[in-house]
């Protein structure tokens, strides 16, 4: 299974509604179980990461903005 490095936002919410549906399933293989939740784990973490990532940077920006106005 390959990292989180490198893993875009949209490929890690893809990969996550795979997990998801193939945890819904009832053929669940048992074996694979702690695995793939770990996965998902890991891969949730990534994206709040990336979204409190881009949160920050939204917000720095609109600052900006609103300070860029004030001299002009």
């Amino acid at each position: 299974m390959s990292g989180i490095d490198g893993l875009s936002y949209a490929d890690a919410l893809r990969e996550l509604e795979a997990i998801l549906t193939e945890l819904d399933r009832e053929s669940v293989d048992v074996d694979r179980l702690a695995e793939r939740v770990r996965r998902a784990s890991d891969l949730i973490q990534f994206c709040r990461s990336r979204l409190a990532t881009a949160r920050v940077d939204v917000e720095r920006i609109v600052a900006d903005l609103d300070g860029g106005d004030a001299g002009a």
